[in-house]
């Protein structure tokens, strides 16, 4: 493998977790993080649909909506939960 192909899933990584990390910021930076993370994700996914292919770009497409609307981490759900009795 030619490191260009290595560094576009690199960067498609690092995307991934900063993306994962958007929840943990305060609220009135979310909805511009989120407009952020649309902007810088664009050239990525182009980048590593030229790099490996529309297979791997539609995965990697699929994968990002699920990060970006469904965040694998909710950090305060928990305050979200009525008390017990």
């Amino acid at each position: 493998m030619t490191p260009i192909l290595v560094s576009s899933c690199a960067i498609a990584a690092l995307w991934a977790l900063l993306a994962c990390l958007v929840p943990f910021w305060a609220e009135r930076y979310r909805f511009h993080a989120f407009w952020v993370m649309v902007f810088l994700g664009v050239p990525v996914l182009g980048w590593l649909t030229l790099q490996w292919g529309p297979g791997v770009g539609v995965a990697a497409f699929a994968l990002g909506l699920a990060i970006l609307f469904w965040p694998p981490f909710r950090p305060h759900r928990d305050r979200m939960l009525p008390p017990l009795e």
